[in-house]
C-alpha cells in the first residue's frame, strides 16, 4: 500500500485503540466509588440484566481489544500477502486497499460499541439501545460497502488466465473466517443461555424459562432451536470444506472460487443474524435482501467464469 494510504491506516487504528483506552481509563478511575458488584451486562432493552463482580466490567475492554487486535494483524497480513484472485496488479492494489480500509472503518466502530458499553457500565446507568444499534447498522453498512466496493474492482481488473489451484490470502481467509465467526456465535450462545428469556419480568415465571423471544414472529421458543441453527451451519461449513478440497484437487477454480464466496457471505451474515436472535431483535428484510443479493452476484461471477474459462 501506498504511504498516504499506510497513513490513513494508522490514524483510523490509533483512534480506534484510543478510544477504547479512554473508556478503560475512565473505567479505572471510577474503580474505587463500585462496590463489590455491579451492573456489568445488558438486556435488549437496555437496562442491567447480570450483575456480577467489578472486575468483569473489564469485559468490553478485553473483548475489544482481541477484536481490534485481530483486525490490526490482518491488515498487516493483507499488507504483506496477496490475495492470490487473477487480477492485474492496479487491481490487487486496490483490493487490499479497500479490504484493509473496510476492517479498519469496522474497527472504529468496534471500538465506539465497546467504549458506549463500558461508559455505561462506569455511570451505572442504562445502554443507549438507539446509538447500539446505530453502530451496528453502520458495522453492516461498513461491511456491504467494503464487499461491493471489492466485487466492483475484481470485474474492472480481472484478468483471464490458465486455470490454477486457488491460492493466496483471499482463498485462505473465505475458508477461515466462517470458522471463526461461527465459533464467535458458539461463544456468544454458551455465555448467553442462561439468561432466556432476557425480560426480568417473565425470567422467574417457570412458564417461559428457557424460551427466547423471536421479534420477527411476535412469539417464545424453545433455546434448543438456536442450538440447532448453529449445529446445521457447522454441518454445512463441514459439507462445503470437503466439497472445496476436492474441487481444489480437480483444478476447478471457477467452482471453488463461488464456494469461497458462498462460504464467507454465509459465515458473515450468519454470524449477523444470530446476534440479532440472541438479542431478541427481529432480523430486516434489508439484510436478508443485501445477502440474497451477493449471492446472485457470485453466481453471476461464477457463470463468467466459466465462460472466460471455455
Amino acid at each position: 500500500m501506498n504511504g498516504k494510504i499506510k497513513t490513513v491506516h494508522r490514524i483510523l487504528l490509533t483512534v480506534s485503540i484510543l478510544i477504547l483506552g479512554a473508556s478503560l481509563v475512565f473505567y479505572l478511575i471510577k474503580w474505587e466509588d463500585f462496590p463489590e458488584e455491579i451492573g456489568v451486562h445488558f438486556g435488549s432493552d437496555g437496562s442491567f440484566d447480570v450483575v456480577a463482580s467489578k472486575f468483569f466490567g473489564f469485559y468490553p475492554h478485553l473483548i475489544g481489544s482481541i477484536v481490534i487486535a485481530g483486525i490490526a494483524f490482518s491488515c498487516r497480513l493483507i499488507g504483506k500477502r496477496k490475495t492470490g484472485l487473477r487480477i492485474s496488479e492496479k487491481g490487487e492494489e486496490h483490493f487490499r486497499i479497500e479490504l484493509c480500509l473496510t476492517l479498519d472503518c469496522i474497527a472504529l466502530l468496534v471500538s465506539l460499541f465497546f467504549a458506549l458499553w463500558s461508559l455505561s457500565v462506569s455511570l451505572q446507568q442504562s445502554l443507549d439501545t438507539d446509538k447500539v444499534l446505530l453502530i451496528l447498522g453502520l458495522i453492516a453498512v461498513a461491511s456491504v460497502a467494503g464487499v461491493m466496493a471489492e466485487i466492483v474492482t475484481y470485474i474492472r481488473h480481472r484478468e483471464k488466465a490458465r486455470k490454477a489451484a486457488p491460492s493466496g490470502i483471499f482463498h485462505r481467509l473465505c475458508r477461515l473466517i466462517p470458522w471463526l465467526l461461527t465459533a464467535g456465535a458458539a461463544a456468544a450462545l454458551a455465555e448467553c443461555w442462561e439468561r432466556y428469556p432476557s425480560d426480568d419480568a417473565l425470567y422467574d415465571d417457570p412458564a417461559y424459562h428457557g424460551l427466547v423471544y423471536s421479534a420477527n414472529f411476535d412469539v417464545y421458543y424453545d433455546r434448543k432451536f438456536l442450538l440447532a441453527a448453529l449445529l446445521a451451519v457447522l454441518g454445512m461449513l463441514i459439507v462445503v470444506e470437503i466439497i472445496s478440497v476436492r474441487e481444489a484437487k480437480a483444478g476447478k477454480q471457477p467452482l471453488v472460487s463461488l464456494i469461497d464466496r458462498l462460504k464467507l457471505l454465509t459465515g458473515v451474515f450468519f454470524f449477523w443474524w444470530y446476534l440479532l436472535l440472541m438479542s431478541e431483535f427481529a432480523i430486516g428484510p434489508v439484510s436478508v435482501s443485501v445477502f440474497a443479493l451477493l449471492c446472485m452476484i457470485s453466481f453471476v461471477l461464477y457463470a463468467r467464469s466459466r465462460r472466460a474459462d471455455g
